[in-house]
């Protein structure tokens, strides 16, 4: 959000018929207006500016962020401005929810640092239609920081922000030469394991021979190795696929400009590679000369194999250790963008022997090998290596040259119990445990992301079963029903074969569910699901419920209930709770309002050959719109982004989504809705609540529901608790 100040500059610099002192009575009137306990000076601002149609996106020399001043605590990244270095190319891949999404890679700089910034979705437009280039001034709004490889960070732009070209005239008022950026050389003896962005000078010393291996895709890759120095010390560098291509011919004395490359560990973990990828830039013929070190690379050194160890004995630094264990988690398999730009893959699962358990990774084409693994399977790994794990303790990674095994014979495990293993055995070890269970819940006290959670209520509506079509052809089932207990109610949905264990429920009958998991409903609230793992009790003998009057009942869901908030008191440690907030609409966003969902189970659909089709569900003849998008809430003490869907995000826009997709397919526009509301939304003030989620490193607001708030009441009710605390 603008200051006053920046704000106030900006009319004055697109007003000048307007004096300073005019503006400010503005202010002031327009607080009078809506209420001085209610609105700020920064936000009476922006609605004046609104009102005498300034552009507040307009880049201003006050407003702008450098990427010095991006860190990993950088909340609102609204005025970021660098040059354009590198643009990777758009690439797509399969959501979890089996979508299809977006990705592409850009590299901008400025005077104080470089820095990458990766689209999503329909931000990849700015490379596909080449709104864009090398050499582009933009500004970059709406970005959420993440951590990179190594110290770095990397911004995030999805459909809520934006991604603009300067004109000639903002980027002469900011005065800054973009062309003098320069990129910081590195020394081989600065070298540090996962650091992304290197660049630095060497010499080659020895080059060896190209080696081809079979990609996952089946088409053939290549790797070319060499050793290289400079004055500080010697490592091993790495060219892949087109890279190792690049620099055919090239012989030792050579000394060559490498730039965006990145380091990783070699095989045995006790060096430091440098590997060059698409997005790294090879200089070669260089007339420099380098006095380099008479150190050597220990490219070819390999640690003393440690053979099979308990997983009790396993300590961070071990390398070619190998273990054996039952597995008693599998996670599903995340596809994530590695710093090259191409797509990478990562697979976790827990196992456990007679000491202790683990959590274990395994990467790429690592993760066919445990494709048709099964939870009680047993598995030996051969050749890997531990490091401390993402939240403290150790974790085993199968690295290149692991040999795996799923259940081998002669293993000694197979008849192991899990159940008699100490979940969290060895706290000196830091091994992983699973999930602990967490028994009988009230409803009321339900939340999002609760696993192996139990409950049990009164059926207060059952509805129909619905049919629909798997993926793969088959017919699947799904049902529906919402029950209650004396705290609160909630929606309960059986798939395939449970559905027929519920097939006779009525209203009023009891249902105790085991094992189940707490999700985020299509329409806001909390969803309760049964699971592979859940087990279904119809109407138990000694159950309390059954006397319950549902009349009683205070039907209102949990998601609703929300106590009022400033928006600077909101937190990481609000995340999960149920909040009420009040403030303006000061942005909204600039993308499409919806997405096609499936009718019968809600999902986003993926566009497959000029239809649709749902992951769960199958090919799917006639989809539905469903409405979702966001906006930004300020109430002077900060803002926040808050996402609006189904009926909620209907209700603001004034428009179903089926209208929006009608609005959409007339003016040729994905933000048409947005632009032909947004006079009449942005500026209001309301009261909306719902539950604080994460997105990254964002806190923003998944929203329940909200009225448009009346400033007269406002102050009545400030007043009133102002004068609560005073008393």
């Amino acid at each position: 959000m603008l200051t006053l100040e920046e704000t106030i500059e900006l009319i004055l610099k697109h007003k000048s018929d307007y004096e300073r002192n005019d503006i400010l009575t503005m202010i002031q009137e327009k607080r009078n207006e809506l209420g001085p306990e209610v609105i700020n000076d920064e936000s009476a601002a922006m609605i004046v500016a609104r009102e005498l149609g300034v552009d507040l996106h307009k880049m201003s020399p006050s407003a702008r962020q450098r990427i010095e001043d991006i860190t990993e605590s950088t909340k609102n990244v609204a005025g970021l401005v660098g040059r354009v270095d590198r643009i990777g190319t758009v690439r797509t891949f399969a959501r979890k929810d089996g979508g299809e999404g977006k990705v592409a890679s850009i590299f901008i700089s400025d005077e104080t640092g470089s820095i990458r910034v990766a689209l999503w979705d329909e931000m990849t437009k700015a490379v596909s239609e080449e709104h864009i280039s090398v050499g582009s001034i933009i500004q970059v709004r709406g970005a959420y920081v993440k951590p990179g490889l190594g110290d770095t960070i990397e911004l995030n732009l999805g459909r809520m922000g934006t991604i603009k070209p300067l004109e000639n005239d903002e980027i002469e008022e900011l005065g800054v030469d973009f062309s003098a950026t320069t990129k910081d050389e590195m020394k081989i003896s600065d070298l540090q394991e996962n650091t992304y962005d290197v660049s630095l000078k060497v010499e080659i010393q020895r080059v060896f021979r190209v080696s081809t291996f079979n990609k996952k895709d089946g088409s053939e890759g290549k790797v070319l190795a060499m050793v290289v120095a400079d004055d500080s010390g010697s490592t091993r560098l790495v060219f892949w696929d087109d890279k190792a291509d690049e620099v055919e011919g090239i012989e030792p004395g050579e000394v060559i400009g490498v730039n965006h490359a990145y380091t990783r560990p070699n095989r045995d973990g006790d060096d430091i590679e440098i590997h060059v990828g698409k997005s790294t830039v090879i200089e070669r013929g260089l007339k420099d000369k380098i006095d380099t070190a008479e150190s050597t690379p220990k490219y070819s050194s390999s640690s003393e194999p440690l053979g099979m160890k308990d997983i009790v004995d396993l300590e961070t630094g071990m390398n070619d250790v190998d273990i054996e264990g039952k597995i008693a988690t599998i996670y599903d398999v995340k596809t994530f963008t590695r710093k090259d730009g191409g797509e990478g893959q990562v697979q976790n699962i827990v196992i456990a022997d007679k000491t202790s358990n683990i959590r274990v990774t395994f990467w790429g084409e690592d993760n066919e090998h445990i494709a048709k693994a099964k939870e009680g399977d047993v598995i030996r790994i051969l050749h890997g290596y531990v490091k401390e794990g993402f939240r403290g303790g150790v974790e085993y990674q199968v690295g290149r040259k692991c040999e795996i095994k799923l259940n081998p014979k002669g293993s000694k495990l197979k008849q192991l119990d899990l159940s008699k293993i100490t979940e969290n055995a060895s706290s000196s070890s830091g091994t992983v445990g699973v999930s602990e269970p967490l028994g009988k819940t009230n409803i009321s006290d339900l939340s999002v992301e609760m696993r192996d959670v139990d409950i049990e209520g009164k059926v207060v509506t059952a509805y129909d079963v619905k049919t629909f079509t798997r993926k793969d052809g088959a017919e699947g089932q799904l049902r529906n029903v919402v029950i209650a207990d004396q705290t609160s109610k909630i929606r309960v949905t059986f798939w395939g074969e449970d559905v027929e264990k519920v097939a006779d429920v009525q209203e009023g009958d009891v249902i105790r569910i085991l094992h189940g998991y707490v999700k985020e409903g299509y329409r806001g609230g909390l969803e309760y699901q049964v699971g592979r793992k859940g087990e279904i009790m119809l109407n138990p003998e000694d159950s309390d419920l059954k006397q319950l009057d549902l009349s009683d009942v205070a039907f209102e869901t949990v998601a609703t209930k929300a106590s009022r908030v400033l928006i600077g008191e909101i937190d990481e440690a609000s995340e999960g709770k149920n909040v009420e907030i009040c403030g303006i609409i000061v942005d909204m966003g600039q993308n499409r309002v919806f997405y096609e969902a499936c009718p019968t189970c809600n999902k986003k659909l993926e566009a497959v050959d000029g239809g649709y089709n749902c992951k769960s569900c199958g090919e799917v003849e006639k989809p539905e719109p469903r409405m979702l998008y966001k906006i930004t809430i300020d109430d002077g003490s900060g803002s926040i982004r808050a996402t609006l869907f189904g009926t909620v995000g209907e209700k603001l826009l004034g428009m179903t989504a089926e209208e929006a997709q009608k609005l959409i397919a007339k003016s040729g526009k994905e933000d048409e809705p947005i632009q032909a509301t947004s006079d009449k939304i942005r500026g209001r003030y309301i009261a909306m609540h719902g539950r604080v989620k994460k997105f990254g490193d964002s806190i923003e607001i998944s929203s329940n529901g909200f009225e448009f708030a009346d400033p007269l009441q406002e102050i009545k009710r400030l007043k009133e608790v102002i004068q609560k605390e005073t008393s």
